[in-house]
């Protein structure tokens, strides 16, 4: 079982998969996150850590896996929130997308609650597919972010 890694911005690609990291930017359109995504690699071993969950967060939750392909591993733990509004990091691979590649999931610890989930690059407010129930790229081209008014086109796809 072959597993490719390139090094990626922020973090990694393991087997075509992205594990990538972020930080909180503070900006000042949206008072501070206080969110993070982390990975860290030793070895054959990648560790990938999140929170999204904040000091005004009500819905929080934790999920987390592990998954093994040959030689390789990938533990995630995330401490996540169903409302939360803005988060500066990136989510990691979706259990499905890992088992599409021949990963084995051998442990989980609860699982994602949230769809697509598309970032403004300029203030960081999250548009979730699943919440607002239109794809994010349904949506006319003049659309603009609710919060900053950024164009369409600024949003980056996280998860």
């Amino acid at each position: 079982m072959e597993v490719s890694v390139e090094k990626a911005p922020g973090g990694f690609l393991v087997d075509g998969l992205e594990l990538r990291g972020g930080k909180c930017g503070c900006t000042s359109v949206l008072k501070c996150c206080f969110s993070w995504a982390k990975v860290k690699r030793s070895g054959n071993v990648f560790i990938y850590s999140a929170k999204a969950d904040t000091p005004d967060t009500k819905e929080n939750f934790s999920w987390g896996y592990t998954a093994k392909k040959g030689e390789y591993t990938i533990e995630v733990s995330f401490e996540d929130a169903r409302d939360k509004i803005i988060f500066s990091g990136w989510y990691p691979p979706r259990i499905e997308d890992l088992a599409g590649k021949g990963w084995e999931i051998t442990a989980q610890n609860g699982t994602r609650a949230d769809g697509s989930l598309w970032r403004c690059a300029a203030c960081k407010w999250l548009y979730k597919e699943d919440a607002e129930g239109t794809d994010f790229e349904s949506l006319p081209v003049d659309w603009k972010c609710p919060v900053c008014k950024a164009g369409k086109d600024v949003f980056e796809k996280i998860g």
